[in-house]
């Protein structure tokens, strides 16, 4: 468990990674691809950039064993943010 504010918070916007990454996966798999995509775009950016944020300064912060949970939520932030670059720039929607 960490041990400062900075890596809690690291802590709660992990929490909420995953409740998007599974409300995600759920939009896709009810036949609402274009919706999961649109509401990832508009959601994704400002919950990687405080993970981001948190993320990185919890891992400063922490030491020993607790900083696993910051790093994790800096990796994890780097993901989201390197899909939601996909899907705004990368992804054709049939054009």
């Amino acid at each position: 468990m960490p041990k400062t504010f900075s890596g809690r918070l690291a802590g709660i916007i992990l929490a909420i990674f995953v409740i998007q990454v599974v409300v995600f996966i759920i939009n896709l798999f009810s036949n609402n691809g274009f919706g999961a995509i649109v509401n990832f775009i508009r959601i994704a950016p400002f919950t990687s950039l405080l993970g981001l944020i948190f993320g990185v300064t919890g891992s400063i912060k922490e030491t020993g064993n607790s900083r696993a949970l910051p790093v994790i939520t800096t990796s994890l932030s780097v993901v989201l943010g390197g899909f939601t670059w996909f899907f705004l720039f990368g992804w054709s929607f049939g054009g």
